[in-house]
């Protein structure tokens, strides 16, 4: 049976078991600032294999990772020019996943990386930020459903679609919304909205006024 941990009562032997789920490759539901999301170790090919495998999800289709702050992202994209460094440093943390370029070094999975660039968000949930932070790699963060079928928003749709296959689900009675993440691609100098979500183009551009 899965087990449900509430984030506003988490201890740290709850915490403990959270980072050991990851690092044994196995999957962990939890709420973000927008809808609810699954969590494996992005760098763990296996663990994203199996993730995919879980949702139906044909290989090479994008999904994005997350990152307990912009420092520890920036880390992993030491390679992003100026104009992108500060792009990432305007736009996050909030409910945006930025589209960046992987790199020549790149340690994820093609699985999730293939095209030479993946998502990148780092959420406004100082919870689940806590424990992301004690991890040593991002996560996945990809919505909970099964191929075609809609976002899971509550523990009981997130049961009804994966039951047992999920080792843990993070709850937080604050968290998530009914929007996903607006999706912005940062190239070369620039950037575009591919996706509209909980962040409106206007709100963008506001934020890419701080640059």
């Amino acid at each position: 049976m899965t087990e449900i941990i509430a984030l506003e009562k988490i201890t740290k032997s709850k915490v403990d078991q959270v980072l050991k789920v990851w690092r044994n490759g196995l999957i962990i539901a939890y709420p973000t600032d927008t809808i609810y999301g699954l969590g494996v170790d992005a760098f763990n090919q296996k663990a994203v294999q199996n993730l995919l495998a879980l949702k139906g999800r044909p290989v090479g289709k994008p999904v994005s990772i997350l990152y307990a702050d912009v420092a520890n992202a920036l880390n992993d994209f030491k390679h992003l020019n100026d104009y992108q460094q500060k792009t990432v440093r305007a736009l996050l943390p909030g409910k945006i996943t930025l589209i960046l370029s992987v790199g020549p070094k790149s340690l994820f999975p093609e699985e999730i990386a293939g095209d030479g660039s993946i998502g990148v968000r780092v959420t406004d949930l100082e919870p689940l930020n806590r424990i992301l932070v004690q991890y040593p790699h991002p996560i996945t963060t990809t919505s909970i459903n099964p191929a075609e079928k809609p976002p899971a928003r509550t523990v009981a749709e997130i049961i009804s679609y994966f039951g047992a296959q999920i080792s843990l689900i993070l709850t937080y009675e604050k968290a998530t919304g009914d929007l996903p993440s607006t999706l912005v691609k940062i190239s070369g100098n620039s950037y575009e909205i591919i996706r509209t979500g909980a962040v409106s183009p206007v709100e963008i551009e506001e934020k890419m006024k701080q640059l």
